[in-house]
Parts: C-alpha cells; structure tokens; sequence
C-alpha cells in the first residue's frame, strides 16, 4: 500500500504500524533448549504463559472503549477467542512437517474485523519442502488459496501466492490436488517462496441458505505415514511462549484500529474502500466509525459496485464482528435487496424498522462500520446520513417492500443453520 492507496488513520498508516513491529520481530526468541526445558519443569514457562494472560487482561481493561458494562463482557469473550486460536496455532500448527488445517476465526474465535461471509482455515508450512492439498469443491460461492508469510499482527504481511475455486482443475467428482513446491509443477500448482511460512483458505459464502463448504486436507509430500517424535520438555515451553505471545500481540495491535477510527470519523461521510497491507491483493476494504443515539437510525447507501462480491457489516468496538449467526448484522450482494434505482440502501438501527436490510446494532451507540469490494472493476463511495428511526420509511424509496416479523425470524434461522454447518466443518 502505497501513494493514494495508504489511509492514514489518526496520524499512524498502517503500513508504518507494522513495519515499526518490524518483519516478524513479534514472534518469540526462544531460550536455548536444555534452559526451555528447565523453564518447563520449574514451572516457570506456565507461570510466565499465566502472567502473560494476566497482563492481556490488565491491557484490555485500560484500553480506550466506551463506559458500558457490555462492552468488556465483549472484550473478555474477545480474549477468551484469541487464547483459543492463540494455543491452537501454537500447539496443533507446531510441527511443520506434519501440517493440518485448523480454523482460525469462526463465530466464537474473532479479531481483526473478519468477514461474516467468510470460512478460514490456515495452516503452517516450510518453504523447502513440498505439500499435497486435497479436498472437494462443494458449493460455496468460491475460495482462495493463499501462499503468506504469517500473520499480519506479527509483522508477517507479504502475500507471495493464491488461486481461486475458479483456477482449479477440477475431477467430474469435484475433487482437486493441488501441489505445493518451490519448483513449478504441472497442474493445480502453488508456489512457495523462500519466506513462506502459511497457507490460508478463505471460503466465501453468498447464499447461506443453499451453499455447502468445500473441504481441505495437507499433507507433506514424503512424510506419508511418518510419526513425529515425542513433544521434549523444551518444545512445550516453546508452545507455551508462543501462545502468549500471539495473544498480547494480536490483542496489542487490533486495539489501536478502533480509537484511531473513532477519532478520525467524519459524521456524514464514508471512509473510501482502500487495499490494506497484510490483507488479500483483491480486496478492498471501507473501515468507518458510527455513532447512533437511540431514536435515530443511520442509512448508508451505495451504487452496487462492478464485483464479483460486496458486502457491508458491523463489527464492535474491539473490531470483531457483531453476533452475525443470531443477528442480521452483516449482508452482501446476493443477501440485500436493491432498490429499483441500482443503489443499494442498508439501514442501522438499535430496533428493526421493518425493512429488510437492516443491521442490527445490539444496541451499540457505536461502533465500526464496514464494506469490502472484492474481485472488482470500481470503487464506488457510499453516502451515509442520519434520519430518526421512526422516519425510516419516508427517507427510503417508495417502493421499498415491508419485512415482517416472522420473516426477520426466518431470516435468522437460516443464518444460524448456516453458520452451525461452518463451524462443524474444522
């Protein structure tokens, strides 16, 4: 991200925040072995993987976040997602050589304003040697495959390859092979580059109701029915560091977006949608703040973007997305309703107004709200202007169609089935 692509967000880009981490410098510099060892079996590595938590949970009690009681409800259900996913990656991705995939942010597990719309699972891998992806290609709207360097809030932001759904060659079966190596192959073929370190899949899903995910497994060419050795002492402790350490620091840099956000936001006007550095090469993403006092609503509209995809959600003050499985609190182009004039009109409210694209607040009298153009020709920017709640009607299009209860009900049903399938999937 650079020139007219780089936002600057309360005086500190993005890309200067990640590069004053420095390329990888948060990941932890382990102790020699036997000293791990010894940490291990002192009780010294669990009792400094404790106080680590501890301190996250100091961190996050002095951050910078509206004075409501639910709002840190939120943000300890928000670290109790990062421990998760942080002792996952660090215990289960431990072994390079015997990769798997594991799912990352879900329903439950969330930071870094991650996609209602999407699936993710990562793994880790080294970049010499060679892996065999596996799977079927089920029926959600597409996915990509991503070649990276690690993750974003370590300071590991390059992305060195992807392929889409689309790219694959496909078996009449649905089933797909994908080799990935430093030399090129013939085939579905991804290459690594020196510094890769991850794989990611992204699964996008458009039709909650109808789309099924794809399915995915790895394996390190060579190694089939290989054993790993036993887990040594020092191993552990170095587990152990890990985990901690992904959490403060995941917890640490996320917490810096929301109030540079807030104290950036222009009441009436639209952040433009802008390519982020660590994020994908074909999404571009609108990160914008909202206030909203309880008798009022907010509409945000749009002229529908040449792409493949949009769509525009809602995340809390700890830039993790509202309880999209049980709320409408997301929507994209296949879900929302447009009206007759090409523009698309999403209405935030603390109460439903009866109209089918409404995102549900929970309440929030802030919060951020985003969109995400991706695989796109333009850049169309939204306009967003604040009525009272109970003049939503008037301020929309005349032929706007009424939404009933018992169908908001039905609506929330098909996302909870929906999102109950993609969190069985692993």
């Amino acid at each position: 991200m650079s020139g007219s692509d780089e936002r600057t967000m309360g005086g500190l880009t993005t890309a200067r925040r990640i590069q004053q981490a420095g390329r990888g410098s948060a990941r932890v510099r382990h102790d020699a072995p036997e000293v791990d060892a010894e940490r291990l079996l002192s009780g010294k590595a669990w009792t400094d993987f404790c106080q680590s938590l501890d301190s996250a949970g100091r961190v996050l009690l002095e951050m910078d976040q509206p004075d409501d009681p639910r709002v840190r409800a939120q943000g300890f259900r928000y670290l109790l997602g990062l421990l998760k996913f942080g002792t996952s990656q660090a215990a289960e991705l431990m072994d390079r050589d015997f990769p798997r995939f594991v799912r990352s942010e879900d329903s439950f597990m969330k930071w870094g304003a991650e996609n209602a719309d999407n699936h993710y699972l990562t793994t880790h891998i080294r970049s010499d040697a060679s892996y065999r992806i596996t799977g079927t290609r089920g029926s959600c709207m597409t996915f990509l495959i991503e070649v990276r360097e690690g993750f974003m809030q370590l300071g590991d932001t390059r992305d060195f390859a992807n392929l889409t759904a689309e790219q694959l060659d496909l078996a009449p079966d649905g089933s797909f092979e994908i080799l990935v190596s430093r030399e090129e192959q013939s085939g579905n073929w991804l290459p690594l580059h020196e510094d890769a370190r991850q794989v990611v899949i992204r699964q996008y899903f458009h039709d909650w109701e109808k789309e099924e995910p794809a399915t995915f497994q790895i394996e390190r060419i060579g190694a089939q029915g290989d054993s790993p050795e036993p887990l040594e002492a020092s191993e552990m402790a170095a587990i152990l560091d890990d985990a901690a350490n992904w959490v403060q620091t995941s917890l640490e840099f996320w917490g810096e977006w929301v109030p540079e956000l807030r104290q950036n936001h222009r009441p009436g006007h639209a952040a433009p949608a802008i390519k982020y550095v660590g994020g994908a090469d074909d999404i571009r993403y609108g990160n914008d703040y909202y206030r909203l006092a309880e008798g009022d609503a907010l509409i945000f509209e749009f002229d529908q973007p040449d792409a493949r995809y949009w769509s525009v959600q809602l995340c809390n003050t700890w830039f993790v997305t509202q309880d999209y499985a049980n709320r409408v609190t997301s929507i994209n182009d296949r879900q929302a309703h447009i009206d007759a004039d090409g523009r698309c009109r999403v209405v935030l409210a603390h109460r439903d107004p009866g109209v089918e694209n409404w995102l549900d607040t929970e309440g929030a009298t802030e919060g951020v709200l985003m969109y995400r153009y991706i695989w796109t020709r333009d850049n169309p920017l939204p306009s967003v202007r604040t009525v009272p709640l109970d003049e939503v009607r008037a301020a929309l299009p005349a032929g706007t169609p009424e939404f009933s209860p018992a169908q908001r009900r039905e609506q929330i049903h098909i996302r909870q089935r929906a999102v109950a399938l993609r969190d069985a999937v692993g």
